[in-house]
């Protein structure tokens, strides 16, 4: 499977702020994991994938209300039955980098049984190949 971002947008609103007035990062978490969550489901095309870690998370810039959020996650890691996704968050009216970082999924049956999905990743680029490398240190080791 060759790697394709999927890019998806929120608009901060007044419920999403924080103390400060600009977005709480666990709404930003939230729609992080979200964008993640579509990833590893677009590439195994089944809906019984949980998140099982978070990885790796440096904010950098405020967001405040009204501006967009674009989240682009980016499926860079396939093990047995885990995927890892790079998730990369930019406003879209500055287009200022947000935060950024590495969500592990599992590929589960009906009863949360890690299942094996059969998805190769191929990197096509050298920027692809360094994602991969970086995706492949929170793979999740799966139990026997």
């Amino acid at each position: 499977m060759k790697i394709q971002p999927i890019t998806l947008r929120h608009i901060v609103m007044g419920q999403d702020l924080n103390h400060h007035g600009t977005l709480y990062a666990g709404r930003c978490v939230e729609w992080m994991v979200e964008a993640g969550l579509i990833a590893a489901c677009d590439a195994t095309r089944r809906n019984h994938i949980v998140c099982v870690h978070i990885n790796d998370l440096s904010f950098r810039t405020p967001v405040h209300k009204g501006d967009q959020v674009e989240y682009t996650s980016t499926l860079c890691y396939a093990g047995r039955s885990s995927l890892v996704v790079y998730v990369r968050v930019e406003s879209v009216m500055t287009g200022g980098f947000v935060v950024d970082g590495f969500f592990t999924y599992v590929n589960v049956t009906d009863d949360g049984a890690p299942l094996t999905h059969g998805i190769v990743v191929e990197a096509t680029t050298d920027e692809e190949t360094k994602l991969m490398e970086l995706g492949s240190r929170f793979a999740t080791k799966q139990r026997p």
